[in-house]
């Protein structure tokens, strides 16, 4: 990891653990896919300019927002799809997802 990455990566831990926030990693792409549409569906806005997402993108990202809650939504060929804010919000998904939640980014996406 070069050390642009590496800043970034530390950067944004830190960002975690000040406001409560968890990631949950590796997320195959119809279930990344399903919960964008499903959160959109229960009234969460996307907050980015919207380009579609196809299993061949090679990077997406867009940002999901409801009330005062943002939650991150990235996918990377090669990491497949993350989702990161506060942790009220997603340990449920996590456990829908039957994935776990973490404070510290495995596997990062840039």
């Amino acid at each position: 990891m070069g050390l642009l990455a590496s800043f970034k990566k530390s950067r944004l831990e830190r960002k975690f653990k000040k406001s409560d926030w968890v990631i949950i990693q590796s997320i195959p792409f119809e279930q990344f896919e399903q919960t964008i549409v499903d959160y959109v569906d229960d009234g969460w806005e996307i907050e980015d300019d919207y380009q579609r997402l196809a299993p061949e993108t090679t990077t997406w990202q867009c940002e999901l927002r409801k009330g005062i809650s943002t939650l991150t939504c990235v996918w990377s060929a090669s990491v497949s799809g993350q989702i990161y804010g506060p942790e009220r919000v997603l340990t449920s998904l996590a456990s829908k997802l039957n994935l776990s939640t973490s404070t510290s980014i495995s596997h990062p996406w840039f």
